[in-house]
C-alpha cells in the first residue's frame, strides 16, 4: 500500500495526541510567564527570566557561570590588582510616556510634567539596575552609564537605559552598613584611585529639571526684524543679551543642583564627583495678541557619583616616588 495512504496505527495516534497537548501546555506556560513578567515590570521590578538567569551566580555548587563585561582591559586590571572581581553586565530599562502639558506659559516657570517624567524614567531604570545586581550577589555596579533614547513609533514618549559591570569586593573593601549594592559611574581606574585615597563611592544623584521662559517685551523686540528698523532699544540690529533666556538658564541649572545636593546628604555622602551635566534647549513659536515670538524651554541633566571619605579603604600611606638614576657617561 502506498505509505500516503496508510491508516495509521494507534500508537501514532496517541503519540501525536500527546505531542499536540505538550505544546498546547507549554504555549500556556509560555503565556503565563509573560503575563507574570509584565507584573513583574508594571512593579516596577525584571522580567522573570532576567531573574532566573541573575540567580545562577549565587548558587552554591554550581559550576561557576562565566562573566561578561563592558569593561576595558585596563579596567579589568585595575579592578582585578585590588581583589575586585566581574560577575556580570546588568542593565535597567525604561520607556515612560509623558503626560499632557500646556502648549507654552506667560511666566517663567518649570515643567513639572516633564521633569517629573525623566527623573521618574531615569528613577526605573536605576531600580532595575540595582535589582538586577542584586541578584547577582553583586557588591557594586563600576561604569554606570544611562544613555536617552526615543522612538519613532511613540513620539510623546521617554526611555533611559542604563548599563554597568557588576562587581564582588575583596572582603576588606565591603561597606559593613551598606544594605544594597553601590552604584557609581566611575570607570574601574576611577573606581580604584578613589579607594586607594580612602574615599567610598556610596551611590548615583542624578536630577533633570526643564523650565520655560517666555519672551519678554525685549527679547521679543530683539527676535523681531522690526525693532531696528524703527529705531525700538531692543532691535534685532545690535549685538544684546537675551537676559530674560539667560536667567532661565541659570534657574533650571540651580534647582537640578539643589536635588543632587539633596540626594548627596540622602546617601550619608560629602559630596559629588564626576559630575555631568547635559543641556539641551529649544524655541517654542507662540503667538501673544499681535506679536509673535519665540519662547525658550531648557533641560537640564545632572548626574555624578557621590563619595564619602573612608580612611579605612586605603592601601597605605603613599610610597615616595622611585628614586631615578641617570648615567652620566
Amino acid at each position: 500500500m502506498n505509505p500516503l495512504f496508510r491508516r495509521r496505527s494507534e500508537e501514532e495516534k496517541a503519540s501525536e495526541q500527546a505531542d499536540a497537548q505538550a505544546r498546547r501546555e507549554a504555549a500556556v506556560r509560555s503565556d503565563e510567564r509573560a503575563a507574570a513578567s509584565l507584573v513583574q515590570i508594571e512593579q516596577g521590578h525584571i522580567p522573570i527570566a532576567a531573574s532566573e538567569r541573575l540567580v545562577q551566580f549565587t548558587q552554591a555548587g554550581a559550576e561557576p557561570a562565566v562573566f561578561s563585561s563592558d569593561l576595558q582591559v585596563s579596567e579589568w586590571s585595575a579592578l582585578a590588582r585590588l581583589g575586585i572581581t566581574p560577575i556580570t553586565q546588568v542593565m535597567g530599562s525604561s520607556i515612560y510616556q509623558v503626560g499632557w502639558q500646556q502648549t507654552y506659559y506667560n511666566v517663567p516657570t518649570e515643567v513639572r510634567v516633564l521633569s517629573d517624567a525623566y527623573n521618574e524614567c531615569r528613577r526605573l531604570a536605576l531600580r532595575r539596575l540595582l535589582e538586577e545586581a542584586q541578584l547577582c550577589g553583586a557588591d557594586a555596579v563600576v561604569g554606570v552609564r544611562i544613555d536617552q533614547g526615543a522612538h519613532d513609533w511613540a513620539p510623546g514618549a521617554l526611555e533611559f537605559i542604563a548599563v554597568g559591570t557588576a562587581v564582588r569586593l575583596a572582603q576588606a573593601m565591603r561597606d559593613p552598613s551598606a544594605t544594597a549594592a553601590v552604584l557609581s559611574d566611575l570607570s574601574g581606574q576611577e573606581f580604584v584611585q578613589l579607594c586607594q585615597a580612602g574615599v567610598r563611592p556610596v551611590g548615583i544623584a542624578a536630577h533633570t529639571s526643564v523650565h520655560y521662559v517666555p519672551a519678554s517685551g525685549q527679547t521679543q523686540m530683539a527676535q523681531s526684524s522690526f525693532g531696528g528698523a524703527f529705531g525700538g532699544a531692543g532691535g534685532s540690529w545690535a549685538n544684546q543679551e537675551l537676559v530674560d533666556f539667560s536667567q532661565g538658564v541659570y534657574e533650571a541649572r540651580e534647582k537640578a543642583m539643589s536635588f543632587v545636593a539633596a540626594q548627596v546628604q540622602q546617601l550619608g555622602g560629602h559630596g559629588v564627583i564626576g559630575v555631568d551635566v547635559r543641556e539641551h534647549a529649544r524655541t517654542h513659536e507662540v503667538r501673544r495678541g499681535m506679536y509673535d515670538a519665540k519662547d525658550l524651554e531648557v533641560t537640564f541633566h545632572v548626574m555624578g557619583t557621590v563619595i564619602r571619605e573612608d580612611p579605612a579603604l586605603a592601601s597605605g600611606p603613599p610610597q615616595p616616588p622611585p628614586l631615578q638614576i641617570l648615567s652620566l657617561r
